[in-house]
């Protein structure tokens, strides 16, 4: 029975990997299309959501089918549990990757008002974190938590410096009103993917600990200690 679960397990994680090789595509490719303004690319992008809406729903029923056939307790309900989480958050990325290729299709006929440089920043930066958090899950090992925390907070930061330049052109010019406005939408898009990426490793935090944490509450002392003592326990 054990040994029928590991694989079970190991079979969700494989399609769990899919999944986000899936939405990470979407990710960059939206992105490239803007910058290239590349509309057929951003058309397939808003395409590709419909195969990670059903790789959701299919791991969904895969997960519950397991819960319900070999009665999980402990560790392993935890584990299986929070995999709805990691699925969601998943799809949610796939979504705003999609929300991004349609504001390409909206600004295909403008020329842009600077050279995009933030807004592929922030896509390389929340792509990273999003890849950083889905090996944490397949491997359920929290110890680069330092650098998920630093890698939001610079997404953040870009983002901030996106709105302040788009505002500054707007200001500049009412022309570059819409298109300034388009770009702050992007990068607020981009924000909440690394919002999602850095909720996936709060889960595989909650997996392999035990304790939920807001990692918008930690501070460099906290991060600190809780790798002393995941260290102390390996």
């Amino acid at each position: 029975m054990r040994s029928e679960y590991n694989e079970e397990l190991l079979k969700i994680k494989e399609e769990i990997l899919l999944m986000s090789t899936i939405t990470e595509k979407m990710l960059s490719d939206s992105v490239f299309a803007l910058n290239s303004k590349d509309v057929e690319l951003a058309k397939t992008v808003i395409d590709r959501d419909d195969l990670v809406d059903a790789k959701e729903i299919e791991l969904q029923l895969v997960v519950s089918k397991i819960i319900a056939t070999q009665g999980p307790v402990a560790t392993d309900l935890r584990r299986l549990a929070s995999t709805y989480k990691i699925i969601t958050n998943l799809e949610r990325i796939a979504d705003l990757a999609v929300n991004i290729s349609k504001r390409v299709i909206e600004l295909a006929e403008e020329v842009y008002m600077k050279p995009l440089i933030d807004i592929p920043l922030e896509c390389e930066l929340a792509e990273k974190l999003l890849k950083l958090s889905i090996q944490a899950f397949i491997s359920e090992d929290i110890s680069r938590l330092r650098e998920v925390v630093d890698l939001e907070n610079e997404i953040d930061d870009t983002n901030e410096a996106i709105n302040s330049e788009c505002m500054a052109y707007m200001m500049k010019d009412t022309k570059n009103i819409h298109q300034g406005t388009v770009f702050c939408l992007i990068g607020g898009y981009l924000e909440r993917i690394g919002d999602h990426a850095t909720n996936i490793f709060e889960t595989v935090f909650y997996i392999v600990t035990g304790d939920y944490i807001d990692f918008n509450d930690l501070d460099e002392q906290t991060i600190s200690e809780i790798l002393g003592l995941e260290q102390t326990q390996k």
